[in-house]
Formats: structure tokens, C-alpha cells, sequence
């Protein structure tokens, strides 16, 4: 049997919070298939480092703040 860290998953609205997409859009990206997410008890999950691949996708999360030149 494999272990899990409970702290590697969070629920789709902390994950939203952190990638700066709203709680909808980490829905959106659970139905469409985007992202994975897993199901336990009727509650999904999303790991941490998907949480990540969503700031990291072009046009996703958190825009980047502009540098002073």
C-alpha cells in the first residue's frame, strides 16, 4: 500500500487562493481534465506540485508583477 502525506494535498479553494485563479477555475480545470485532482469521501484534493503547474501556465494564475527597469 502506498502512503500519503495529507500535507501534499490541499482542497480546490486553498488551491485557488495560491494560484491566484478563482474557485470555479480550479473546477473548470478538474472537469476538463487539466489538472488532476483525486476524490476521498466525497472531498477532491489537488497536489501541491499541480497547484504549481497552474501558476506556471501561461495565462493562469497569479499575473506576474512588472519590474522596475
Amino acid at each position: 500500500m502506498t502512503r500519503i502525506n495529507p500535507t501534499d494535498y490541499v482542497r480546490p479553494s486553498t488551491a485557488a487562493t495560491l494560484a491566484g485563479v478563482s474557485r470555479a477555475l480550479a473546477y473548470r480545470l478538474i472537469a476538463a481534465g487539466t489538472v488532476p485532482s483525486i476524490e476521498i469521501d466525497g472531498t477532491v484534493f489537488f497536489h501541491r506540485r499541480d497547484v504549481a503547474r497552474i501558476v506556471a501556465t501561461p495565462g493562469m494564475g497569479r499575473p506576474r508583477k512588472a519590474r522596475d527597469a
